[in-house]
């Protein structure tokens, strides 16, 4: 009966790990990229609608329009991040894996 716990535990750590590498790898710089994106986008609409507000009405719909979105994609990927945080949190994980999550946004 001890093998069994033995081999669930040994199968958890490697499960862990793998996600650990998968979320230090892969999804962190997705996350990274895609806020960038968001951002870029948002100060894309601040420009369009200070440079063209004067002379073109509709610019302001349309540089508000895109500061909108800007805003929500940068929101959404701080919120990707903060539940991927609170998903490693809870989990039995080692404070190795933690500090790698932390590598991209040093919260504690």
């Amino acid at each position: 009966m001890l093998g069994f716990f033995y081999i669930y535990t040994i199968g958890m750590d490697s499960a862990i790990t793998i996600i650990s590498k998968i979320n230090q790898i892969i999804i962190n710089p997705i996350i990274i990229l895609l806020f960038g994106v968001a951002l870029v986008y948002f100060i894309y609409g601040v420009l369009e609608y200070l440079v063209k507000s004067k002379s073109d009405p509709s610019a302001i719909q349309a540089g508000a329009k895109h500061m909108g979105w800007g805003l929500f994609g940068m929101f959404v990927m701080v919120s990707v991040f903060g539940f991927l945080k609170l998903i490693i949190n809870t989990l039995p994980i080692d404070q190795d894996t933690i500090k790698n999550v932390n590598k991209v946004l040093p919260l504690e």
